[in-house]
């Protein structure tokens, strides 16, 4: 009877076809996060173009 050697689980993880299938679903959400970041959309201001009427009035106190 042969005995097997006992390997440490770190020694095995790479060869573990589990492991890889997370990492390949964890670099894909974090690939597609990154590409769905859309800095280039400016937020609408309302039709007069100009600041809220609140900020027109807000005058810093002497």
């Amino acid at each position: 009877m042969k005995h097997r050697e006992k390997t440490s689980p770190r020694q095995g993880l790479h060869k573990d076809w589990r492991m890889w299938v997370a990492l390949g679903l964890m670099l894909a959400a974090m690939g597609m996060y990154v590409l769905s970041l859309d800095d280039s959309v400016q937020p609408e201001i309302g039709a007069g173009g100009g600041p809220p009427a609140a900020a027109d009035t807000a005058r810093p106190q002497k």
